[in-house]
């Protein structure tokens, strides 16, 4: 299973990074993509029948809107409309992990501990 990257580790990497903000985008908008599609699947009915563990898809949906999160303040050279499609993503986002998160469905207390 892959790890994600500790928030302090994600830091010092962008840090270190050369990459102009023009290139920070491409990795933000797909790790948001990666994010709603995990979200989709996690509050799909049909794909809860399907999965033993639905809850897999909402840590790494929440995972991938910690780390966008991140990494938007550190790309400061964004146009207006690129900027407003990164937040509107990270709030879409939002929005679908908030609609049924494991401790708030009551489910997985062992999730929410």
């Amino acid at each position: 299973m892959k790890q994600f990257i500790h928030y302090d580790a994600v830091s010092s990497r962008l840090a270190e990074l050369s990459k102009t903000d023009r290139q920070l985008i491409t990795p933000i908008s797909n790790r948001l993509e990666r994010g709603l599609a995990f979200a989709r699947l996690y509050l799909d009915d049909e794909s809860r029948s399907r999965w033993a563990s639905v809850e897999e898809f909402y840590r790494r949906a929440e995972s991938a809107y910690a780390e966008s999160q991140m990494w938007l303040p550190w790309v400061r050279d964004l146009t207006a409309t690129d900027r407003r499609r990164l937040e509107s993503k990270l709030v879409l986002l939002r929005a679908m992990l908030d609609q049924q998160s494991p401790c708030a469905a009551g489910r997985a207390q062992a999730a929410c501990s």
